[in-house]
């Protein structure tokens, strides 16, 4: 509803922001096109500069959103090593990347600055559908063909280091696809990864993705709830070791603050990412979502607008937008 968002955008920009990231999911394309034109039209006419997300497209990127793409093309989507089919796309498959040239396409015509291409993730590495214990994808017939031709083997069952590689290669041969097309079209490219909540690691995709030149931004969101260490240790590590490969790589590095979930009494934690960021040089901040999610139950904050204060008032106070 364009008026409420009219306010929303007047409270944001009262409140210091400067940059705006809409996300643009399958149901957005299919039924709010115009919509989302028209909400970006209007983020820049009050002087935001616009960012938009795939969300959850075929459930390999970020977001609370379904997917239609393992409907409509079930046959591109990842296989196990035991052949069960999984609602994710496949990376290397062509229709995908076509799909996703097709919302490219779209959102160019909508008037985006960025596109924010938003923790990429093979099937059990993110995302709402989790794999059996010992299953890997992806396995189907394009995956096995392109790592036949590499690698001049057959693609084995048994997971190995080999297996991961090409994961790895496939991951950055698709980032450098879409980015490269997106940049044709006049748009600024920006990758986020996820951090492991689990274990202190930095998958070498990251670098290699950021080194891309279709790459303009690197990102990462540390989001420290259900991880196994303290939100400040948990933010810590994962922005030294971005700024680390944006200096390795030539990029400014985009910090993101987690503003969901954040449980009664620890708003303050908010207050510490962003200032972690500060100390170590960031200066390109965002934060998801608006309002602290209040909107959505799912990822609603106990204290919405005081865990929301937090972030940009801190900024504030630092002088940094």
């Amino acid at each position: 509803m364009l008026s409420h968002f009219e306010r929303d955008l007047d409270e944001l920009k009262e409140k210091g922001f400067t940059d705006i990231l809409h996300t643009v999911s399958e149901n957005d394309m299919k039924f709010y096109k115009g919509t989302m034109k028209d909400f970006i039209k209007k983020s820049k006419e009050k002087g935001f500069t616009v960012t938009v997300s795939p969300w959850s497209y075929g459930l390999v990127f970020g977001g609370e959103a379904f997917s239609e793409f393992p409907i409509l093309y079930p046959e591109a989507c990842q296989v196990t090593q035991d052949g069960r089919k999984l609602p994710n796309a496949c990376f290397n498959n062509l229709e995908f990347i076509h799909y996703m040239k097709v919302w490219i396409s779209a959102v160019s015509d909508m008037g985006t600055d960025y596109i924010l291409w938003d923790e990429p993730h093979w099937a059990g590495g993110g995302g709402w559908y989790a794999l059996k214990e010992g299953e890997w994808s992806c396995r189907c017939e394009k995956c096995c063909q392109r790592y036949q031709e590499i690698y001049e083997e057959e693609m084995p069952l048994l997971w190995s280091d080999r297996i991961q590689s090409f994961r790895k290669r496939s991951m950055v041969d698709f980032i450098q696809e879409v980015s490269s097309y997106s940049k044709k079209k006049g748009i600024k490219n920006i990758i986020c990864f996820f951090p492991n909540r689990i274990n202190f690691e930095v998958p070498n995709e990251w670098e290699a993705v950021a080194s891309l030149e279709s790459i303009d931004i690197f990102a990462t969101d540390p989001y420290w709830v259900g991880s196994n260490y303290s939100s400040k240790e948990y933010v810590e590590y994962y922005v030294e070791q971005a700024v680390k490969i944006g200096d390795k790589v030539g990029k400014e590095v985009q910090l993101y603050i987690q503003n969901f979930r954040i449980e009664a009494e620890e708003e303050y934690k908010v207050k510490e990412a962003v200032e972690v960021g500060l100390q170590y040089g960031i200066n390109y901040f965002y934060t998801w979502g608006f309002n602290s999610c209040a909107h959505m139950s799912f990822l609603a904050s106990d204290n919405p607008e005081l865990a929301f204060l937090q972030y940009y008032q801190t900024l504030q106070n630092n002088s940094t937008s």
